[in-house]
């Protein structure tokens, strides 16, 4: 948000990249959150960041995960929303071309350039110019040479805090090194967030859930909506054959997790317990929790998974499944693999452990590639 005025900056004014003439206000957009995570902390540094520098016209907005991130205009939010979408489901294609390209130059640089055009159909800010951007997207895309079918693909589900997991550098590019193994890494997307901070606010969970009959009423069109256009971008993408149809829903990951942490306990541990559950053996054949050095809920998490993560445990989540039942068989630990990172690069004991993970991970795929055939 800018307002711009013509006097140029006086020397003694302090420039570290806000940019902008004097007269001009800078408001920075950073959602915040609650409960045992830095998260909450992040706009309280900046905060203080600027008043310890005495930064001129420099403010900070942020947007709490207790409402659901109420407070911005419909509009606003809906294409913020689409934002999130989109950058969830591209990055699932460019984990499984990187895996799967029969060239990955050629493959990535086509990805880049339907990208570039995703991005020019979004920030003209209409749903329907966005839809034919991407049934143009998915057309180019399902082109790309693969080397086998998708289902083939060994996948590794990426789970654990929100930042690491998705930044490159923080997880040391841990997509393209699975790829270059030949497996496929889905990462948990940030959408499930947005789920979750909903789910808490519709049933009461959280401080600031929406009061009073009208509150709630907006409260749920808003997520009938987002839903809506969530359905419709994941369907059209799909069919470039990249990218699965459908995705988990926030309460199925939630009463999977209920068992061993409780909804009440606000934070993303509960979402990692839930998450690795419903997808290994099923979706993935392997799940790796990632977090920053020192990360509370990422540390809970890999201590609750690290005894979950066992044959008899997936089969309590989905006991009718007889094709699980047929991968499982004299199946007692399930591949699960935690790192802590700082953003250094990983020591050669994670490498190691990595290894052996990936041995065991492609076990179980072959072994849920096996299940299929029988039935």
């Amino acid at each position: 948000v800018e307002t711009e005025g013509d006097e140029p900056k006086s020397d003694d004014e302090i420039d570290i990249g806000v940019g902008g003439r004097s007269g001009e206000v800078v408001v920075y957009f950073m959602p915040t959150g609650s409960g045992p995570c830095r998260f909450g902390q992040y706009y309280i540094f900046m905060e203080d960041l600027v008043r310890k520098l005495k930064i001129p016209d420099v403010a900070m907005f942020s947007l709490s995960s207790e409402d659901g991130y109420q407070g911005l205009p419909t509009t606003l939010h809906r294409r913020g929303w689409w934002a999130i979408v989109l950058s969830d489901i591209l990055e699932d294609i460019r984990a499984m071309l990187l895996a799967n390209a029969r060239s990955t130059e050629t493959a990535m640089n086509e990805f880049q350039e339907q990208f570039k055009k995703v991005l020019e159909a979004l920030g003209i800010g209409q749903f329907d110019v966005l839809e034919k951007a991407l049934i143009l997207t998915a057309t180019q895309l399902a082109r790309i040479p693969l080397k086998r079918p998708v289902e083939e693909i060994p996948v590794i589900s990426l789970m654990g805090e929100i930042f690491v997991r998705r930044d490159g550098l923080s997880r040391q590019y841990l997509t393209e090194q699975l790829a270059a193994k030949g497996f496929a890494a889905i990462c948990a997307p940030v959408a499930e967030w947005v789920h979750y901070s909903n789910y808490m606010a519709n049933k009461g969970l959280s401080e600031q859930a929406p009061i009073g009959l009208r509150k709630k009423i907006n409260a749920r069109i808003k997520q009938h909506f987002m839903h809506k256009d969530e359905r419709r971008i994941r369907s059209i993408l799909a069919s470039s054959g990249l990218v699965a149809s459908h995705a988990g829903h926030i309460h199925e990951v939630m009463d999977t997790a209920k068992p061993y942490i409780s909804p009440h306990l606000a934070g993303e541990a509960i979402l990692t317990v839930g998450s690795s559950l419903r997808e290994v053996a099923t979706v993935s054949c392997g799940v790796i929790a990632i977090g920053p050095f020192g990360c509370m809920p990422n540390r809970l998490a890999e201590s609750i998974l690290n005894e979950a993560m066992k044959g008899e445990h997936k089969l309590a989540v989905e006991p009718k499944n007889d094709q699980l039942m047929v991968t499982l068989t004299d199946v007692h630990d399930l591949p699960f693999l935690a790192i802590e990172s700082d953003g250094s690069p990983f020591p050669q004991l994670i490498h190691a452990k990595l290894e052996a993970f990936c041995l065991r991970a492609e076990r179980m795929h072959l072994r849920m590639l096996s299940a299929r055939l029988r039935n």
